[in-house]
C-alpha cells in the first residue's frame, strides 16, 4: 500500500513575540501603543477556543497600517476557562507582526522590553507552535 504524505497548512509569514505582563489587556495596549506607536483596538469578537472547562474567549486587539494594509496584533493567552496555547502557558499575550509590517521584529523586541509592565518579551518560531492557527484567526 502506497503512502500519503499530507502537507501541513501553510501558515502566513508573521512572526510571533511572547510577552509576560501582570496588568490587564487594556493597560497592557495603553502602554505598547505609547511605546511602540501602534494603535491597538479591541476586536468585536474575541478568538473562541475549546478548554478544559467549556468554551474559552481569549482577547485580540488589532493596529492596522493604512499605508501598507498590513496589520500587528495582540491575542490574550489565558481565560478563566483554558490556555489558548497551553504549550507557552508562561506567556500571558502574544503579539503577531505581519511580515510585510512597518515594524520589523528586531525593534519591536526592544521596545516591548523597555515598555511599562511588560516583565519579559522572546520571539518564537511559528512553525514550531502547536496550534499557531489560533493566533491568526
Amino acid at each position: 500500500m502506497a503512502k500519503i504524505k499530507l502537507d501541513s497548512p501553510v501558515l502566513p509569514d508573521v512572526h510571533v513575540i511572547a510577552i509576560s505582563s501582570h496588568v490587564n489587556d487594556y493597560r497592557l495596549c495603553w502602554s505598547i501603543n505609547k511605546s511602540l506607536g501602534l494603535n491597538l483596538e479591541r476586536r468585536r469578537t474575541d478568538i473562541e477556543a475549546q478548554g478544559p472547562q467549556g468554551k474559552a474567549l481569549f482577547p485580540a486587539f488589532d493596529s492596522i497600517d493604512e499605508e501598507t494594509r498590513t496589520t500587528v496584533t495582540l491575542v490574550g493567552n489565558h481565560a478563566p476557562e483554558g490556555v489558548l496555547l497551553a504549550d507557552q502557558h508562561q506567556a500571558d499575550y502574544f503579539l503577531v507582526i505581519d511580515e510585510e509590517a512597518p515594524l520589523r521584529p528586531g525593534q519591536a523586541l526592544e521596545g516591548l522590553r523597555r515598555t511599562e509592565f511588560i516583565l519579559a518579551a522572546f520571539e518564537l518560531d511559528i512553525r514550531q507552535l502547536k496550534g499557531a492557527y489560533k493566533l491568526l484567526e
